[in-house]
């Protein structure tokens, strides 16, 4: 009795290399998405800061007033929502002008949310300030009124 030689693959090795295959694919595939969401989320999280940063400029710009705000749909994209806060800061004369900006596409889940904070002056010490410097101004137009033309 002769051996003769065997050509070509067993059922055996064939299953198992399809296994394999098929196991590799799966993980492959499984990355592919994870990779994809992680571009979605990041992008969606570049997108809040530009709106944030925006406001914010806009604001310290004196375009957009100094005062908080409810989540209000965004000018740029109504897909997204801004909102303006105002904490008080233990040093006085500060506040913290916080803007944040979320992607709302459903009313109970915020996703890519962002939030800008800035120590400003309070604008409502500056405008007691205003007023003070103003009202001292008068009383100081008062007192030269009184003393005459000077030589």
């Amino acid at each position: 009795m002769t051996c003769r030689p065997r050509y070509g693959f067993s059922l055996l090795e064939v299953l198992l290399a399809t296994g394999i295959m098929i196991g590799s694919a799966i993980v492959l595939m499984e990355l592919v998405s994870i990779g994809s969401r992680h571009a979605s989320s990041a992008r969606d999280l570049a997108k809040s800061q530009l709106i944030c940063q925006t406001k914010l400029n806009e604001i310290l710009a004196h375009v957009a007033r100094i005062e908080p705000s409810r989540p209000t749909p965004s000018e740029d994209d109504p897909q997204w929502v801004v909102w303006v806060d105002l904490r008080p800061l233990p040093q006085s004369g500060f506040v913290a002008l916080e803007v944040s900006a979320a992607h709302e596409p459903k009313p109970q889940k915020q996703s890519a949310k962002f939030t800008l904070v800035r120590w400003i002056r309070d604008p409502q010490a500056r405008d007691n300030i205003d007023q003070q410097n103003a009202s001292a101004s008068a009383a100081g137009k008062l007192t030269d009124s009184k003393r005459g033309p000077t030589p």
